[in-house]
């Protein structure tokens, strides 16, 4: 088995140690910065790749979970989120804004890839993924203008146009690849793709975590307030969301609260004003742990409560 593989057998072990390996190494990451975004984009590459094109069009056929879905991930949490803060008195610009912010994101472009690793419906994330990627120019200003006052950098068009770009290019690159006649079966390309995918978590992880170890070596405490804030966080929000969604079945439901649960905060630090309250980067690098140690606590859960495929 090749190196790749082992990284692959093992994915979900090797992403949990990777993003305490990323804030071991606080040098690297302003030299891996400029690989955030192509790292991302490799990522939803090799989602589309292995993706099952069948049962995608089945998801498309049955718009009612895509809408439903939506409908939760991209007005329903924010809503929630920003009405219980404001119940409970807290203030908006620091960790409360975070919070906010986080759940006005679309689903991370890793989901489906990382669906697929735990034993979720990867077509499924993929297909939610990319709608609310492509509603998120309209939704998203909105959303961050009402709730918090703060108006995005890029234009609605802007935003749109390198949204569109990522997402198109992607999808490009994966239909060139599949037509390729010297390409492998994705059978065998699947064997490999999860380390691949380890590995460009890695340095986004790396890319993200600039500053956060100075951080945590000045404010300790506050720090892991944080990040245990972020666990909960995390898992509130995919517990709620799988139990709101078990009408759609368990394996539907349970991608869904994935989905819920891991949001695209890079993409907002790439289109929100400068000047913001430190606390908001802050908490979206902390937020990025359960993104990547979760995954190897829940797949044995899964493993257990839903049906082999």
């Amino acid at each position: 088995m090749s190196w790749l593989g082992v990284l692959g057998r093992h994915a979900t072990k090797f992403l949990a140690a990777s993003v305490f390996l990323a804030l071991a190494l606080p040098d690297l990451a302003s030299l891996m910065r400029p690989l955030l975004a192509p790292s991302v984009w490799g990522i939803l590459v090799l989602a589309m790749l292995r993706t099952d094109w069948q049962v995608f069009g089945g998801h498309l056929k049955n718009p009612h979970r895509i809408v439903a879905s939506l409908a939760w991930l991209l007005l329903a949490c924010p809503l929630a989120i920003w009405l219980t803060l404001k119940a409970l008195g807290l203030d908006l610009d620091g960790v409360g804004g975070a919070l906010v912010l986080m759940v006005t994101a679309p689903p991370l472009m890793s989901t489906p890839a990382l669906a697929l690793i735990i034993g979720l419906d990867s077509a499924l994330a993929l297909v939610v993924m990319l709608a609310a990627m492509f509603f998120a120019p309209l939704v998203l200003p909105v959303m961050i203008l009402g709730l918090l006052g703060l108006e995005i950098e890029l234009s609605l068009w802007e935003f749109a146009g390198r949204l569109i770009f990522v997402v198109g290019s992607a999808l490009l690159a994966a239909l060139v690849l599949r037509r390729w006649k010297h390409f492998p079966p994705v059978a065998a390309v699947s064997r490999n793709a999860n380390g691949l995918v380890v590995i460009l978590m890695l340095i986004f992880a790396i890319a993200i975590m600039d500053g956060v170890t100075t951080r945590l070596l000045a404010e300790p405490l506050y720090v892991a307030a944080l990040l245990a804030l972020s666990f909960i966080v995390q898992a509130l929000l995919q517990t709620l969301t799988a139990l709101g969604f078990l009408w759609l079945g368990r394996r539907a439901a349970f991608t869904v609260g994935f989905l819920a649960g891991n949001r695209n905060m890079g993409l907002l630090l790439v289109v929100l004003p400068a000047g913001l309250h430190p606390d908001i980067a802050l908490y979206f690098a902390m937020a990025q742990f359960p993104i990547y140690i979760l995954p190897a606590l829940l797949k044995p859960l899964y493993g257990r409560l839903l049906p082999v495929k």
